[in-house]
């Protein structure tokens, strides 16, 4: 028996004890947050395939950018603690359609994964070997244009 099995063991013991059971829905279906229901979130059975980029306003495209240079200015690429930024995201998807949630929010998640490989790269174009929480002089950002390829 390994240390796996042996933690999986203990858990459904204490989960038995305690009277809590994992819900059965049919064909894994998942249930939304009871605070936002039917919220067209619902990824259940899709692949890659089924996800699209939609435009989404500009105002939370810029938002998700600031975040990104921020987390790399105050935390040298690392993402803070709380989750302003994913209440910032939840709230732009609830003010639009439900139909549209699904794909924009995989449109903000292309948006952000972007902006982090574009500034990851302009730090390690000028610090070489750099990697992501290790310290570095900010004052380099200053030359970092939002939006802009800076090829060293």
């Amino acid at each position: 028996m390994t240390i796996t099995d042996m933690a999986r063991m203990l858990m459904n013991a204490d989960q038995y004890q305690r009277g809590v059971t994992q819900p059965k829905y049919p064909n894994g279906a998942a249930v939304a947050h009871p605070d936002t229901p039917d919220d067209g979130m619902d990824i259940t059975g899709m692949t890659a395939a089924d996800f699209h980029t939609i435009p989404v306003s500009k105002e939370i495209e810029q938002k998700v950018r600031d975040r990104v240079f921020e987390n790399m200015k105050y935390r040298y690429g690392m993402t803070g603690t709380g989750n302003e930024y994913g209440e910032m995201v939840h709230s732009y998807l609830m003010s639009i359609p439900a139909k549209d949630r699904r794909d924009a929010a995989y449109t903000i998640d292309q948006i952000h994964f972007d902006a982090v490989d574009k500034i990851n790269a302009f730090v390690k174009s000028r610090v070489p070997g750099w990697q992501p929480g290790q310290a570095f002089d900010t004052s380099i950002l200053d030359e970092y244009r939002q939006g802009v390829d800076v090829k060293a």
